[in-house]
């Protein structure tokens, strides 16, 4: 087994185990293929959103935000996103909620380069009324993938 990085910053072990057992999603087509049926369903998105109905796991190779802007992503580049309030470039892009959600999940390294908290962009509001935010809602990857049901509180 490798250990991973984005740039600096170190992947969580337990990631790195999760994608080498087949788990994780290994390639575009898998994470394609959870479009049409979820490894992730609502009651797993419910440990993290309220307001999904799955989530999506993203394959390596991992983006911080900073690299989606520097490839021409100028969804980033918005009011929508809150430009500024976390350091795109701390930011790994693990899952989202699906197909048009604009919903980020990510590995935010605010404390140093091996210990990322998760967080997701929330999105709340009518179409006329829209307001968003970064929420933490694990403190380590380890508990996200425990809480999802991707490894049991065991392992």
């Amino acid at each position: 087994m490798t250990f991973m990085h984005v740039h600096d910053l170190k992947l969580p072990l337990l990631l790195i185990e999760l994608i080498d057992r087949g788990i994780w999603p290994r390639s575009e087509d898998e994470v394609n293929a959870q479009n049409l049926q979820p490894l992730l369903d609502k009651e797993a998105a419910s440990k993290v959103s309220t307001d999904e109905e799955c989530i999506v796991l993203m394959a390596p190779p991992f983006h911080t935000i900073s690299d989606e802007i520097r490839d021409g992503n100028s969804f980033w580049n918005n009011d929508l996103t809150n430009v500024g309030v976390i350091d795109y470039s701390r930011a790994v892009i693990v899952a989202d909620f699906g197909l048009g959600s604009d919903s980020p999940i990510i590995l935010y390294y605010v404390k140093d380069n091996q210990t990322p908290v998760v967080m997701y962009l929330r999105w709340q509001g009518n179409g006329a009324d829209i307001s968003h935010s970064w929420l933490q809602t694990h403190d380590t990857f380890n508990q996200f993938a425990t809480d999802v049901g991707l490894v049991g509180a065991d392992d």
